[in-house]
Protein backbone atom coordinates (compact mmCIF):
# COMPACT_ATOMS: atom_id res chain seq x y z
CA UNK A 1 0.00 0.00 0.00
CA UNK A 2 1.55 3.38 -0.81
CA UNK A 3 2.27 5.54 1.75
CA UNK A 4 -0.67 8.25 2.92
CA UNK A 5 0.03 11.59 4.70
CA UNK A 6 -2.14 12.11 7.85
CA UNK A 7 -4.30 14.23 6.37
CA UNK A 8 -4.83 12.92 3.37
CA UNK A 9 -5.77 9.47 4.69
CA UNK A 10 -8.41 12.27 6.95
CA UNK A 11 -9.88 13.22 4.09
CA UNK A 12 -10.42 10.19 2.50
CA UNK A 13 -11.76 8.45 5.71
CA UNK A 14 -14.18 11.47 5.80
CA UNK A 15 -14.91 11.24 2.35
CA UNK A 16 -15.91 7.47 2.57
CA UNK A 17 -17.98 8.06 5.40
CA UNK A 18 -20.01 10.45 3.78
CA UNK A 19 -20.43 7.81 1.16
CA UNK A 20 -21.39 5.26 3.35
CA UNK A 21 -24.17 7.73 4.96
CA UNK A 22 -25.24 9.74 1.58
CA UNK A 23 -28.47 8.42 -0.40
CA UNK A 24 -27.76 6.72 -3.44
CA UNK A 25 -24.22 6.38 -2.97
CA UNK A 26 -22.72 3.25 -5.15
CA UNK A 27 -19.77 1.30 -5.74
CA UNK A 28 -19.12 -1.40 -7.55
CA UNK A 29 -19.80 -3.85 -4.44
CA UNK A 30 -22.20 -1.44 -2.62
CA UNK A 31 -25.83 -3.50 -2.39
CA UNK A 32 -28.66 -1.69 -1.72
CA UNK A 33 -30.56 -4.03 -0.24
CA UNK A 34 -33.32 -2.47 1.95
CA UNK A 35 -36.79 -2.61 0.80
CA UNK A 36 -37.93 -0.33 -1.81
CA UNK A 37 -38.11 3.29 -1.02
CA UNK A 38 -35.25 2.55 1.97
CA UNK A 39 -32.00 4.63 2.28
CA UNK A 40 -29.10 3.18 1.11
CA UNK A 41 -27.90 4.53 4.34
CA UNK A 42 -29.08 7.76 6.44
CA UNK A 43 -27.65 11.56 6.86
CA UNK A 44 -28.18 11.82 10.53
CA UNK A 45 -25.37 12.20 12.96
CA UNK A 46 -26.58 9.90 15.80
CA UNK A 47 -24.71 6.98 14.91
CA UNK A 48 -23.73 3.77 16.58
CA UNK A 49 -20.21 2.50 15.35
CA UNK A 50 -18.90 -0.76 16.63
CA UNK A 51 -16.87 -3.39 14.44
CA UNK A 52 -17.90 -7.03 13.88
CA UNK A 53 -15.04 -9.02 14.55
CA UNK A 54 -16.43 -11.74 11.81
CA UNK A 55 -18.03 -11.97 8.91
CA UNK A 56 -21.67 -12.32 9.78
CA UNK A 57 -22.19 -15.91 9.41
CA UNK A 58 -25.77 -16.16 7.65
CA UNK A 59 -28.57 -13.25 7.34
CA UNK A 60 -31.21 -16.18 8.08
CA UNK A 61 -32.17 -16.34 11.66
CA UNK A 62 -33.73 -19.75 11.08
CA UNK A 63 -29.86 -20.83 10.21
CA UNK A 64 -27.71 -18.60 12.52
CA UNK A 65 -26.25 -20.30 15.67
CA UNK A 66 -23.47 -17.64 16.69
CA UNK A 67 -23.53 -15.07 19.08
CA UNK A 68 -21.54 -12.56 17.08
CA UNK A 69 -23.83 -13.00 13.93
CA UNK A 70 -26.84 -13.31 16.72
CA UNK A 71 -26.53 -9.45 17.95
CA UNK A 72 -26.46 -8.04 14.31
CA UNK A 73 -29.92 -9.91 13.79
CA UNK A 74 -31.52 -9.21 16.51
CA UNK A 75 -31.53 -5.31 15.73
CA UNK A 76 -33.50 -6.36 12.38
CA UNK A 77 -36.07 -9.37 12.98
CA UNK A 78 -38.35 -9.95 16.62
CA UNK A 79 -39.87 -12.65 17.97
CA UNK A 80 -43.21 -13.16 20.44
CA UNK A 81 -41.06 -12.32 23.16
CA UNK A 82 -37.75 -10.90 24.52
CA UNK A 83 -35.37 -10.85 27.39
CA UNK A 84 -35.35 -7.37 29.34
CA UNK A 85 -33.13 -5.50 31.40
CA UNK A 86 -34.00 -7.44 34.78
CA UNK A 87 -33.06 -10.54 32.41
CA UNK A 88 -36.88 -11.55 32.31
CA UNK A 89 -39.21 -12.63 29.72
CA UNK A 90 -41.17 -9.90 28.59
CA UNK A 91 -43.79 -9.28 25.44
CA UNK A 92 -42.32 -8.17 21.91
CA UNK A 93 -44.44 -8.86 19.13
CA UNK A 94 -46.79 -10.30 21.51
CA UNK A 95 -48.37 -7.95 24.06
CA UNK A 96 -49.65 -10.60 26.30
CA UNK A 97 -50.30 -14.55 26.57
CA UNK A 98 -52.16 -17.05 28.81
CA UNK A 99 -51.51 -20.71 29.17
CA UNK A 100 -53.84 -23.14 29.46
CA UNK A 101 -54.24 -24.83 33.26
CA UNK A 102 -52.42 -28.23 31.97
CA UNK A 103 -49.48 -26.00 30.91
CA UNK A 104 -49.38 -27.16 27.35
CA UNK A 105 -51.29 -24.45 25.24
CA UNK A 106 -49.66 -21.23 25.09
CA UNK A 107 -52.04 -18.63 23.47
CA UNK A 108 -50.13 -15.10 21.80
CA UNK A 109 -52.26 -12.04 21.40
CA UNK A 110 -49.83 -10.05 18.88
CA UNK A 111 -49.39 -6.43 18.84
CA UNK A 112 -52.17 -4.72 16.02
CA UNK A 113 -50.60 -2.40 13.54
CA UNK A 114 -47.17 -3.79 13.67
CA UNK A 115 -45.44 -3.55 10.24
CA UNK A 116 -43.00 -5.54 7.95
CA UNK A 117 -39.77 -2.92 6.77
CA UNK A 118 -41.71 -3.45 3.38
CA UNK A 119 -44.64 -1.78 4.81
CA UNK A 120 -46.91 -4.78 5.00
CA UNK A 121 -48.50 -5.67 8.32
CA UNK A 122 -47.95 -8.47 11.08
CA UNK A 123 -50.08 -11.04 11.53
CA UNK A 124 -50.84 -14.57 13.15
CA UNK A 125 -50.09 -16.26 9.79
CA UNK A 126 -46.49 -14.92 9.39
CA UNK A 127 -45.75 -16.37 12.61
CA UNK A 128 -47.30 -19.54 11.71
CA UNK A 129 -45.54 -19.70 8.16
CA UNK A 130 -42.07 -18.71 9.75
CA UNK A 131 -41.78 -21.56 12.35
CA UNK A 132 -42.56 -23.90 9.50
CA UNK A 133 -39.70 -22.40 7.07
CA UNK A 134 -37.59 -22.41 10.16
CA UNK A 135 -38.74 -26.58 10.44
CA UNK A 136 -39.00 -27.44 6.59
CA UNK A 137 -35.96 -30.22 6.06
CA UNK A 138 -35.00 -28.54 2.85
CA UNK A 139 -33.90 -25.49 4.94
CA UNK A 140 -31.85 -27.56 7.23
CA UNK A 141 -31.69 -24.94 9.46
CA UNK A 142 -28.89 -26.34 12.33
CA UNK A 143 -31.12 -24.61 15.59
CA UNK A 144 -34.96 -25.59 15.12
CA UNK A 145 -34.52 -29.49 15.62
CA UNK A 146 -33.10 -28.30 19.04
CA UNK A 147 -35.44 -25.25 19.89
CA UNK A 148 -39.00 -26.04 18.39
CA UNK A 149 -38.64 -29.83 18.56
CA UNK A 150 -41.01 -29.69 22.25
CA UNK A 151 -44.03 -28.20 19.68
CA UNK A 152 -46.98 -30.67 18.60
CA UNK A 153 -46.39 -31.45 15.48
CA UNK A 154 -42.70 -29.77 14.63
CA UNK A 155 -41.23 -33.71 13.93
CA UNK A 156 -43.77 -34.68 11.48
CA UNK A 157 -42.50 -31.61 9.31
CA UNK A 158 -38.79 -32.24 10.26
CA UNK A 159 -38.98 -35.20 8.90
CA UNK A 160 -40.93 -34.13 6.14
CA UNK A 161 -44.08 -36.09 7.01
CA UNK A 162 -45.86 -32.91 6.94
CA UNK A 163 -45.89 -29.30 5.83
CA UNK A 164 -47.93 -28.06 8.60
CA UNK A 165 -46.87 -27.94 12.50
CA UNK A 166 -50.32 -29.18 14.48
CA UNK A 167 -49.46 -27.61 17.22
CA UNK A 168 -49.27 -24.03 15.47
CA UNK A 169 -52.81 -22.39 15.16
CA UNK A 170 -53.79 -19.54 13.93
CA UNK A 171 -57.37 -18.43 15.89
CA UNK A 172 -57.58 -14.81 14.64
CA UNK A 173 -55.31 -12.23 12.65
CA UNK A 174 -53.81 -11.11 15.88
CA UNK A 175 -53.73 -14.53 17.96
CA UNK A 176 -51.62 -17.42 17.67
CA UNK A 177 -52.08 -20.78 19.53
CA UNK A 178 -48.67 -22.52 20.26
CA UNK A 179 -48.91 -26.49 21.77
CA UNK A 180 -46.45 -28.27 23.44
CA UNK A 181 -46.51 -31.52 23.90
CA UNK A 182 -45.91 -31.33 27.81
CA UNK A 183 -45.64 -28.65 30.71
CA UNK A 184 -42.14 -27.30 30.25
CA UNK A 185 -40.84 -24.70 32.38
CA UNK A 186 -38.25 -23.24 30.01
CA UNK A 187 -40.24 -23.43 27.06
CA UNK A 188 -40.81 -19.49 26.55
CA UNK A 189 -36.94 -19.20 26.32
CA UNK A 190 -36.89 -21.40 23.18
CA UNK A 191 -39.12 -18.77 21.88
CA UNK A 192 -36.60 -15.97 22.29
CA UNK A 193 -34.04 -17.65 19.75
CA UNK A 194 -33.80 -16.18 16.27
CA UNK A 195 -34.91 -19.13 14.48
CA UNK A 196 -38.73 -18.54 16.18
CA UNK A 197 -38.23 -14.70 14.91
CA UNK A 198 -41.14 -13.93 12.49
CA UNK A 199 -39.96 -13.22 8.68
CA UNK A 200 -41.69 -11.50 5.60
CA UNK A 201 -42.81 -14.06 3.33
CA UNK A 202 -42.65 -12.64 0.30
CA UNK A 203 -39.35 -11.40 0.80
CA UNK A 204 -38.65 -14.64 1.77
CA UNK A 205 -40.20 -16.30 -1.36
CA UNK A 206 -38.31 -13.61 -4.07
CA UNK A 207 -35.47 -15.32 -3.68
CA UNK A 208 -34.84 -18.83 -6.20
CA UNK A 209 -34.37 -20.80 -2.98
CA UNK A 210 -35.96 -19.55 -0.05
CA UNK A 211 -33.47 -18.07 1.55
CA UNK A 212 -32.60 -14.63 3.64
CA UNK A 213 -29.89 -12.84 2.17
CA UNK A 214 -28.73 -9.21 2.11
CA UNK A 215 -31.19 -8.85 -0.80
CA UNK A 216 -34.11 -9.57 1.14
CA UNK A 217 -33.73 -9.15 4.83
CA UNK A 218 -36.88 -7.65 6.15
CA UNK A 219 -37.94 -8.02 9.52
CA UNK A 220 -40.30 -5.85 11.94
CA UNK A 221 -37.37 -5.03 14.04
CA UNK A 222 -36.50 -1.27 14.84
CA UNK A 223 -33.58 -1.67 12.41
CA UNK A 224 -33.55 -2.24 8.70
CA UNK A 225 -30.85 -2.96 6.52
CA UNK A 226 -28.46 -0.33 4.90
CA UNK A 227 -25.96 -2.05 3.05
CA UNK A 228 -23.78 -4.91 3.17
CA UNK A 229 -20.52 -5.48 1.89
CA UNK A 230 -19.10 -8.85 2.06
CA UNK A 231 -15.91 -8.37 3.51
CA UNK A 232 -15.69 -4.53 4.93
CA UNK A 233 -19.43 -3.50 6.52
CA UNK A 234 -22.63 -3.86 7.78
CA UNK A 235 -24.99 -0.61 8.28
CA UNK A 236 -28.07 -0.39 9.66
CA UNK A 237 -30.32 2.14 8.99
CA UNK A 238 -33.66 3.10 11.57
CA UNK A 239 -37.06 1.99 11.29
CA UNK A 240 -39.61 4.96 11.29
CA UNK A 241 -42.41 3.09 11.88
CA UNK A 242 -41.54 0.93 14.52
CA UNK A 243 -43.61 -0.66 16.86
CA UNK A 244 -42.06 0.47 19.75
CA UNK A 245 -41.23 3.89 18.51
CA UNK A 246 -38.68 5.11 15.95
CA UNK A 247 -34.72 4.35 17.47
CA UNK A 248 -33.11 7.44 19.32
CA UNK A 249 -30.37 6.02 17.12
CA UNK A 250 -30.29 6.86 12.89
CA UNK A 251 -28.47 3.67 12.69
CA UNK A 252 -25.59 1.64 13.18
CA UNK A 253 -22.24 0.80 10.91
CA UNK A 254 -20.37 -2.53 11.86
CA UNK A 255 -17.56 -2.61 9.79
CA UNK A 256 -15.70 -5.79 9.68
CA UNK A 257 -12.38 -5.94 11.69
CA UNK A 258 -10.95 -8.80 12.53
CA UNK A 259 -7.65 -8.55 14.16
CA UNK A 260 -8.49 -7.30 17.89
CA UNK A 261 -5.66 -4.34 17.58
CA UNK A 262 -6.98 -2.95 14.77
CA UNK A 263 -10.13 -2.68 16.25
CA UNK A 264 -8.36 -0.71 19.25
CA UNK A 265 -6.66 1.32 17.08
CA UNK A 266 -9.36 2.36 15.54
CA UNK A 267 -11.11 3.05 18.67
CA UNK A 268 -8.48 5.60 19.55
CA UNK A 269 -8.55 7.46 16.87
CA UNK A 270 -12.37 7.98 16.91
CA UNK A 271 -13.14 5.79 14.21
CA UNK A 272 -15.33 3.38 16.59
CA UNK A 273 -17.76 3.99 19.65
CA UNK A 274 -17.77 0.63 21.46
CA UNK A 275 -14.85 -2.13 21.25
CA UNK A 276 -14.33 -5.40 22.81
CA UNK A 277 -10.84 -5.27 24.99
CA UNK A 278 -8.16 -8.40 24.90
CA UNK A 279 -7.29 -8.79 28.12
CA UNK A 280 -3.57 -8.30 26.66
CA UNK A 281 -4.36 -4.71 25.90
CA UNK A 282 -5.72 -3.87 29.74
CA UNK A 283 -2.00 -2.44 30.66
CA UNK A 284 -2.26 -0.07 27.34
CA UNK A 285 -5.84 0.88 28.25
CA UNK A 286 -4.57 1.25 32.35
CA UNK A 287 -1.75 3.71 31.31
CA UNK A 288 -3.97 5.86 29.29
CA UNK A 289 -6.69 7.45 31.42
CA UNK A 290 -8.64 8.24 28.53
CA UNK A 291 -9.16 5.01 27.87
CA UNK A 292 -9.12 3.91 31.62
CA UNK A 293 -12.29 6.15 32.10
CA UNK A 294 -13.95 4.17 29.36
CA UNK A 295 -13.14 0.27 30.25
CA UNK A 296 -16.42 -1.21 31.21
CA UNK A 297 -16.68 -4.83 32.45
CA UNK A 298 -20.55 -7.09 31.87
CA UNK A 299 -21.05 -10.35 33.71
CA UNK A 300 -22.39 -12.62 30.79
CA UNK A 301 -24.22 -16.00 31.50
CA UNK A 302 -21.71 -17.73 29.25
CA UNK A 303 -18.85 -20.60 30.05
CA UNK A 304 -15.70 -21.29 28.48
CA UNK A 305 -14.20 -24.77 28.13
CA UNK A 306 -12.36 -27.98 26.98
CA UNK A 307 -14.20 -30.44 24.96
CA UNK A 308 -12.88 -33.92 25.16
CA UNK A 309 -15.27 -35.06 22.42
CA UNK A 310 -15.47 -38.99 22.25
CA UNK A 311 -17.49 -40.05 19.43
CA UNK A 312 -14.61 -40.06 16.98
CA UNK A 313 -13.77 -43.75 16.25
CA UNK A 314 -10.68 -44.57 18.41
CA UNK A 315 -11.21 -41.34 20.38
CA UNK A 316 -8.72 -41.96 23.59
CA UNK A 317 -11.54 -39.99 25.56
CA UNK A 318 -13.96 -43.08 25.39
CA UNK A 319 -11.91 -43.81 28.00
CA UNK A 320 -13.19 -41.60 31.45
CA UNK A 321 -9.74 -42.17 33.01
CA UNK A 322 -8.11 -39.85 29.91
CA UNK A 323 -10.82 -37.12 30.68
CA UNK A 324 -9.81 -36.80 34.35
CA UNK A 325 -6.16 -36.76 33.61
CA UNK A 326 -6.67 -33.99 31.48
CA UNK A 327 -9.69 -32.50 34.37
CA UNK A 328 -6.83 -32.98 36.56
CA UNK A 329 -3.76 -32.05 34.32
CA UNK A 330 -5.25 -28.06 33.60
CA UNK A 331 -4.56 -25.53 36.18
CA UNK A 332 -7.55 -22.97 35.69
CA UNK A 333 -6.16 -20.39 37.84
CA UNK A 334 -3.01 -19.73 35.49
CA UNK A 335 -5.40 -20.23 32.53
CA UNK A 336 -7.09 -17.08 33.87
CA UNK A 337 -3.58 -15.54 35.39
CA UNK A 338 -2.16 -15.65 32.28
CA UNK A 339 -4.33 -15.48 29.64
CA UNK A 340 -7.24 -13.59 31.01
CA UNK A 341 -5.46 -11.37 33.53
CA UNK A 342 -7.32 -12.04 35.99
CA UNK A 343 -10.31 -10.43 33.89
CA UNK A 344 -12.89 -14.09 34.64
CA UNK A 345 -14.36 -16.32 37.42
CA UNK A 346 -13.10 -19.55 37.53
CA UNK A 347 -15.82 -22.77 35.87
CA UNK A 348 -15.95 -25.23 38.82
CA UNK A 349 -19.41 -26.36 37.50
CA UNK A 350 -21.05 -25.98 34.27
CA UNK A 351 -24.02 -23.23 35.05
CA UNK A 352 -22.82 -19.53 35.10
CA UNK A 353 -23.81 -17.38 38.02
CA UNK A 354 -26.45 -15.22 37.35
CA UNK A 355 -28.10 -18.36 35.74
CA UNK A 356 -31.33 -20.16 37.80
CA UNK A 357 -29.60 -23.15 39.16
CA UNK A 358 -26.12 -21.64 39.40
CA UNK A 359 -24.56 -23.93 42.22
CA UNK A 360 -21.57 -22.27 44.04
CA UNK A 361 -20.63 -25.65 45.94
CA UNK A 362 -20.45 -27.99 42.96
CA UNK A 363 -17.78 -29.95 43.70
CA UNK A 364 -15.08 -29.51 40.71
CA UNK A 365 -11.65 -31.54 39.33
CA UNK A 366 -9.10 -30.06 41.46
CA UNK A 367 -5.72 -28.94 39.60
CA UNK A 368 -3.38 -32.72 41.24
CA UNK A 369 -0.32 -32.96 38.36
CA UNK A 370 0.47 -36.22 39.88
CA UNK A 371 -3.23 -37.82 39.86
CA UNK A 372 -3.17 -36.61 36.33
CA UNK A 373 -0.36 -39.09 35.65
CA UNK A 374 -1.55 -42.06 37.63
CA UNK A 375 -5.08 -41.65 35.70
CA UNK A 376 -3.27 -41.55 32.36
CA UNK A 377 -1.41 -44.34 33.55
CA UNK A 378 -3.96 -46.24 34.20
CA UNK A 379 -5.19 -45.74 31.05
CA UNK A 380 -2.49 -47.33 29.33
CA UNK A 381 -0.31 -44.36 28.65
CA UNK A 382 2.65 -43.51 31.16
CA UNK A 383 3.87 -40.73 30.65
CA UNK A 384 2.25 -39.97 27.62
CA UNK A 385 3.56 -43.01 25.69
CA UNK A 386 1.77 -44.15 22.85
CA UNK A 387 -0.95 -41.41 23.44
CA UNK A 388 -2.42 -40.47 19.57
CA UNK A 389 -1.64 -37.53 18.38
CA UNK A 390 -4.19 -34.64 19.35
CA UNK A 391 -4.87 -31.19 17.41
CA UNK A 392 -6.77 -28.49 19.57
CA UNK A 393 -9.37 -26.54 17.58
CA UNK A 394 -10.18 -22.61 18.67
CA UNK A 395 -11.77 -19.58 17.26
CA UNK A 396 -8.19 -17.63 15.48
CA UNK A 397 -10.24 -13.91 16.04
CA UNK A 398 -10.25 -13.54 19.95
CA UNK A 399 -6.46 -13.11 21.19
CA UNK A 400 -7.32 -14.62 25.22
CA UNK A 401 -8.51 -17.65 23.41
CA UNK A 402 -5.30 -18.26 21.73
CA UNK A 403 -3.48 -17.63 24.66
CA UNK A 404 -5.34 -20.16 26.56
CA UNK A 405 -4.68 -22.59 24.10
CA UNK A 406 -1.35 -22.12 24.16
CA UNK A 407 -1.72 -22.55 28.38
CA UNK A 408 -3.28 -25.62 27.93
CA UNK A 409 -0.64 -26.73 25.36
CA UNK A 410 2.26 -25.90 28.05
CA UNK A 411 0.55 -28.00 30.92
CA UNK A 412 -0.75 -30.94 29.02
CA UNK A 413 2.70 -31.08 28.05
CA UNK A 414 4.08 -30.43 31.59
CA UNK A 415 2.33 -32.76 33.46
CA UNK A 416 1.28 -35.48 30.74
CA UNK A 417 4.05 -35.34 28.72
CA UNK A 418 1.37 -34.82 26.03
CA UNK A 419 2.30 -32.51 23.07
CA UNK A 420 -0.74 -31.00 21.74
CA UNK A 421 -0.60 -29.38 18.13
CA UNK A 422 -2.40 -25.71 17.68
CA UNK A 423 -4.58 -25.38 15.50
CA UNK A 424 -6.27 -21.43 15.07
CA UNK A 425 -9.49 -21.85 13.09
CA UNK A 426 -11.75 -19.08 11.00
CA UNK A 427 -14.67 -18.77 13.10
CA UNK A 428 -17.20 -20.14 10.05
CA UNK A 429 -15.04 -23.35 9.74
CA UNK A 430 -15.00 -23.72 13.72
CA UNK A 431 -18.60 -23.86 13.49
CA UNK A 432 -18.95 -25.84 10.94
CA UNK A 433 -16.43 -28.31 12.41
CA UNK A 434 -18.49 -28.01 15.27
CA UNK A 435 -21.75 -28.75 13.84
CA UNK A 436 -19.72 -31.87 12.38
CA UNK A 437 -18.50 -33.11 15.34
CA UNK A 438 -15.40 -33.73 13.83
CA UNK A 439 -12.91 -31.74 16.32
CA UNK A 440 -11.54 -34.72 18.75
CA UNK A 441 -10.18 -31.82 21.46
CA UNK A 442 -11.34 -27.98 21.35
CA UNK A 443 -11.38 -24.87 23.07
CA UNK A 444 -15.30 -23.53 23.07
CA UNK A 445 -17.71 -21.22 24.77
CA UNK A 446 -21.40 -21.45 25.41
CA UNK A 447 -23.80 -18.33 26.15
CA UNK A 448 -27.13 -19.27 27.26
CA UNK A 449 -29.60 -19.12 24.49
CA UNK A 450 -32.35 -18.46 27.43
CA UNK A 451 -31.49 -18.40 31.34
CA UNK A 452 -32.50 -22.01 32.79
CA UNK A 453 -29.98 -24.64 33.42
CA UNK A 454 -31.77 -27.02 30.70
CA UNK A 455 -30.00 -24.41 28.17
CA UNK A 456 -26.86 -25.97 29.24
CA UNK A 457 -27.18 -29.17 30.96
CA UNK A 458 -30.35 -30.98 28.81
CA UNK A 459 -29.45 -29.06 25.56
CA UNK A 460 -25.52 -29.70 25.45
CA UNK A 461 -24.96 -32.84 27.26
CA UNK A 462 -28.19 -35.03 27.41
CA UNK A 463 -27.64 -38.51 25.18
CA UNK A 464 -28.40 -37.79 21.39
CA UNK A 465 -29.52 -40.50 19.65
CA UNK A 466 -30.51 -40.32 15.23
CA UNK A 467 -33.75 -41.67 14.75
CA UNK A 468 -34.32 -43.58 11.13
CA UNK A 469 -34.44 -40.20 9.59
CA UNK A 470 -30.94 -39.77 10.91
CA UNK A 471 -31.56 -36.91 12.88
CA UNK A 472 -30.61 -36.21 16.37
CA UNK A 473 -32.79 -36.20 19.60
CA UNK A 474 -29.97 -33.61 21.03
CA UNK A 475 -27.80 -32.35 18.61
CA UNK A 476 -25.55 -30.08 20.95
CA UNK A 477 -24.18 -32.56 22.75
CA UNK A 478 -20.75 -32.25 20.44
CA UNK A 479 -19.02 -34.62 22.68
CA UNK A 480 -20.86 -38.06 22.30
CA UNK A 481 -21.49 -37.91 26.17
CA UNK A 482 -23.69 -40.52 27.54
CA UNK A 483 -24.17 -41.14 31.19
CA UNK A 484 -28.14 -42.87 32.14
CA UNK A 485 -28.71 -41.06 35.23
CA UNK A 486 -27.74 -37.60 33.64
CA UNK A 487 -30.17 -38.27 31.56
CA UNK A 488 -32.61 -39.47 33.95
CA UNK A 489 -32.13 -36.04 35.92
CA UNK A 490 -32.44 -33.89 33.20
CA UNK A 491 -35.62 -35.30 31.91
CA UNK A 492 -37.05 -35.47 35.41
CA UNK A 493 -36.30 -31.48 36.00
CA UNK A 494 -37.42 -30.70 32.31
CA UNK A 495 -40.62 -30.92 33.28
CA UNK A 496 -40.36 -30.47 37.04
CA UNK A 497 -43.09 -27.72 37.82
CA UNK A 498 -41.60 -26.98 41.50
CA UNK A 499 -39.01 -24.58 41.22
CA UNK A 500 -36.93 -26.06 44.36
CA UNK A 501 -37.43 -29.60 43.13
CA UNK A 502 -36.69 -28.77 39.62
CA UNK A 503 -33.22 -27.14 40.78
CA UNK A 504 -31.90 -29.81 43.12
CA UNK A 505 -32.35 -32.38 40.35
CA UNK A 506 -30.61 -30.05 37.69
CA UNK A 507 -27.70 -29.46 40.53
CA UNK A 508 -27.20 -33.56 41.03
CA UNK A 509 -27.49 -34.20 37.00
CA UNK A 510 -24.51 -30.92 37.29
CA UNK A 511 -22.59 -32.70 39.75
CA UNK A 512 -22.77 -35.89 37.67
CA UNK A 513 -21.44 -34.27 34.80
CA UNK A 514 -18.66 -32.85 36.25
CA UNK A 515 -17.52 -36.00 37.48
CA UNK A 516 -17.64 -37.58 34.57
CA UNK A 517 -15.36 -34.98 32.48
CA UNK A 518 -17.20 -34.95 29.26
CA UNK A 519 -15.47 -31.11 29.43
CA UNK A 520 -12.86 -29.54 31.46
CA UNK A 521 -14.87 -26.32 32.14
CA UNK A 522 -12.73 -23.74 32.50
CA UNK A 523 -14.22 -19.79 32.92
CA UNK A 524 -17.26 -17.90 33.17
CA UNK A 525 -17.57 -14.92 30.93
CA UNK A 526 -16.88 -11.09 31.61
CA UNK A 527 -16.93 -8.77 28.29
CA UNK A 528 -14.50 -6.15 28.68
CA UNK A 529 -15.60 -3.49 26.39
CA UNK A 530 -14.51 0.36 25.93
CA UNK A 531 -17.25 2.71 25.69
CA UNK A 532 -17.64 6.13 24.83
CA UNK A 533 -19.09 8.68 27.07
CA UNK A 534 -21.40 9.84 24.38
CA UNK A 535 -23.16 6.61 23.98
CA UNK A 536 -26.19 6.45 26.15
CA UNK A 537 -28.77 3.81 27.32
CA UNK A 538 -27.24 0.73 26.28
CA UNK A 539 -29.69 -1.65 27.52
CA UNK A 540 -28.10 -4.97 28.85
CA UNK A 541 -28.81 -8.58 30.09
CA UNK A 542 -26.87 -11.76 30.90
CA UNK A 543 -27.33 -12.49 27.52
CA UNK A 544 -25.61 -9.29 26.03
CA UNK A 545 -26.47 -5.86 24.60
CA UNK A 546 -29.84 -5.86 24.40
CA UNK A 547 -31.46 -4.63 20.58
CA UNK A 548 -30.36 -0.61 20.06
CA UNK A 549 -33.96 0.61 21.03
CA UNK A 550 -32.99 3.04 23.40
CA UNK A 551 -29.33 3.93 23.00
CA UNK A 552 -27.99 7.49 21.89
CA UNK A 553 -25.13 8.75 20.89
CA UNK A 554 -24.42 12.74 21.52
CA UNK A 555 -22.69 14.88 19.61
Amino acid sequence: MHACTRYRCLALFLSLWICVFANGCTTGKHLHNGPPGAPAGNTGGNVLRYALTTEPTTLDPAKVEDGTTIDLLQQVFEGLVSWNERNEIAGNLAERWEVSPDGKIYTFYLKSGVKFHNGREMTAEDFKYSLERACNPTLASPTAPNYLKDIVGVDEVLSGKARSIRGVRVVAPHTLQIEIDRPRPYWLGNMTYPCSYVVCREEVEKHPRGDIDETNMVGTGPFKLGEFRRGYQVSLVANPDYHGGRPRLDGIVRPIIKEGITRLNKYEAGELDIVDVSPRDLERINNDPKLRADLKSFPRAAIWYLALNQAPEGSPFKDKRVRLAFAHAVDRDEVIRVALKGQADKANGIIPPGVPGHNPEVRPIPYNPQKARELLAQAGYPDGKGFPELTLSFRQDLPQVSQTAEVVAEQLKRNLNITVQLRPMEWGQFLRERSNKTMPFSHLRWGADYLDPQNFLSTLLHTSVRDAQGRESHPENGVGYSNPEFDRLCDAADVESDPEKRMALYRRAEQIAVDDAPWVPLYFQRDLELVRSRVRNLRESLAGHLPHTTTTVTP
